[in-house]
């Protein structure tokens, strides 16, 4: 309790001496009122650096709201001005959406987010052992049938990501002439409960999934390899697949932005300045997220105590962000 009241003390010097603190237009902080609400998306790392940022803002003053959403909602939401900024989007199927948006001048990119994604097929270390040849992707052509289920047997089931995200998944296994039938995942929390249950078993489990995230660090996945000797993306390509995966031939790497309300920077520039320069790791991201995950924290929780424990590392952010 006496740990809280001190925090809760320091917050509060913060945010009474932002208040008169002069920015670049003459104003002060904040310079105005109305809530700046940023967007809560559907997965753990996502929350905690949503968290991170929310506490900053409000030390330095705001008014901050959280409002959960998806990223296709979120998209027109920002484009209305009902959604102030959202820290980590993922440019992969959304890709067309967010520049077409960009572009417009219907939302603006503040940079990237600083976490470095990739993505791909991933199962537990243990199903080497029942698909001899993995983590190449060919070794699948022989043993697909162990990943079935009672919907998808004799094929075998790739656990796929949520509808809403765009998965393409089922067209990457028929352009390499794959048994699997990829089904929709229910999301983070779901797939984390199957691997759970499948791993206890000892089952084998197929999945598209991302890193960073906690999950594959808690069930020790391994990646397929799909490059090779370039068939498989060779068999992509003739199909017509377009993909920003970062198993891909291109090799891209995988654009994960901070995206802005364009009326942000007029009616919140401190705020504006600060979210551009904010940014965050993979390593300070999945502490959190594993946190949450593992030990039952609150995100709000994980990223109190990250805020309270890396002051060296946010302030020059915020000092910047006032001084203009």
């Amino acid at each position: 309790m006496k740990y809280t009241k001190v925090v809760l003390g320091f917050a509060l010097a913060v945010v009474l001496s932002a208040f008169t603190a002069p920015v670049s237009q003459g104003q002060t902080v904040p310079e105005s009122s109305d809530p700046i609400v940023l967007s809560k998306l559907d997965w753990t790392g996502q929350f905690v650096v949503t968290e991170v940022a929310a506490e900053l803002l409000r030390r330095m003053g705001y008014n901050v709201q959280i409002l959960q959403t998806t990223q296709v909602p979120m998209i027109q939401a920002m484009k209305e001005g009902q959604i102030s900024a959202s820290l980590e989007n993922w440019y992969q199927a959304l890709a067309p959406q967010y520049e077409a948006a960009t572009a417009a001048g219907e939302i603006v990119k503040l940079g990237p987010t600083g976490v470095e994604g990739s993505e791909g097929w991933y199962y537990p270390a243990y199903v080497e052992a029942k698909c001899p040849g993995l983590p190449d992707w060919r070794a699948l052509k022989n043993c697909a049938g162990i990943f079935a289920t009672p919907e998808t047997a004799p094929k075998g089931r790739l656990l796929d990501y949520p509808a809403e995200w765009n998965p393409d998944a089922q067209k990457w296994a028929d352009a390499m002439g794959l048994d699997l039938v990829a089904l929709p995942s229910g999301g983070e929390g779901s797939t984390a409960a199957e691997l759970k249950s499948a791993t206890l078993r000892q089952e084998p489990i197929l999945l598209q999934w991302w890193e960073p995230t906690w999950v594959a660090a808690e069930f020790g996945l391994k990646r397929v390899t799909l490059d090779g000797d370039g068939e498989g993306c060779a068999k992509a390509k003739a199909a017509g697949i377009e993909t920003r995966k970062s198993y891909d031939c291109a090799g891209g790497v995988i654009e994960i932005a901070k995206l802005a309300w364009p009326g942000l920077e007029k009616k919140w520039p401190a705020a504006y300045r600060f979210l551009k320069a904010f940014h965050i790791t993979n390593a300070w991201q999945g502490k959190m997220a594993k946190a949450v995950e593992t030990e039952d924290q609150k995100p709000e929780d994980a990223a109190l105590e990250w805020v309270n424990q890396n002051e060296a590392i946010w302030k020059p952010w915020v000092e910047a962000a006032l001084k203009g």
